[in-house]
């Protein structure tokens, strides 16, 4: 029995591996420049995020947890499944680096909604303190603009302050959403 176990889970580490590694290759034939410098027309970008935002869903559809009851938290199979969220997260969020310094944060009103939302979503899911406060200035803009939305803006504050001091910035009372906004860009240090 505890040989088809550990078989069955030789199987499943292969087949993801093997899936990451195919993703990669036939995903990503040109450098990440190149790959920026080819959108020329507004669909080529609205296709490009699509599919940064379709990456970004994709490893989140709840296998985690179906591989966390099945195999048990600190399981190989758990280990290379958060191992190959971690490789997706950091080269989509290389690309929308690039992105954004190319073209800036995309007008809601010109692409489809998982377009608009990827570079927010992308940023979102990084654990970099520093990264994600690198790119306060951009979403700050694209909240001014109403690219994102006060809800997606004060989860990404949110999050960050979680990250930085370990606790969420919870209040009693009252609660003003704008005025949680300007206290965590305040306690983050950020610059508005």
């Amino acid at each position: 029995m505890i040989k088809i176990i550990h078989i069955k889970s030789i199987l499943l580490c292969l087949a993801l591996c093997s899936l990451g590694c195919k993703d990669k290759t036939s995903e990503n034939p040109l450098p990440i420049q190149e790959e920026i410098a080819a959108l020329k027309t507004i669909g080529q970008k609205n296709d490009y995020l699509e599919k940064i935002h379709q990456a970004d869903q994709d490893i989140r559809d709840g296998r985690d947890s179906e591989l966390v009851l099945k195999y048990g938290l600190d399981s190989p199979e758990v280990k290379s499944f958060y191992s190959k969220m971690d490789s997706i997260d950091a080269l989509n969020l290389e690309k929308i680096e690039l992105y954004l310094k190319e073209f800036g944060y995309p007008n809601k009103d010109s692409v489809t909604t998982e377009a608009a939302m990827a570079p927010w979503i992308v940023i979102h899911h990084s654990m970099d303190v520093d990264k994600r406060k690198g790119f306060f200035s951009v979403l700050y803009q694209a909240y001014n603009n109403g690219y994102i939305n006060l809800d997606q803006f004060e989860l990404y504050l949110g999050r960050t302050y979680k990250l930085e001091f370990g606790t969420y910035p919870f209040g009693e009372g009252a609660y003003d959403p704008n005025e949680k906004i300007n206290g965590l860009i305040e306690a983050l240090n950020l610059k508005k």
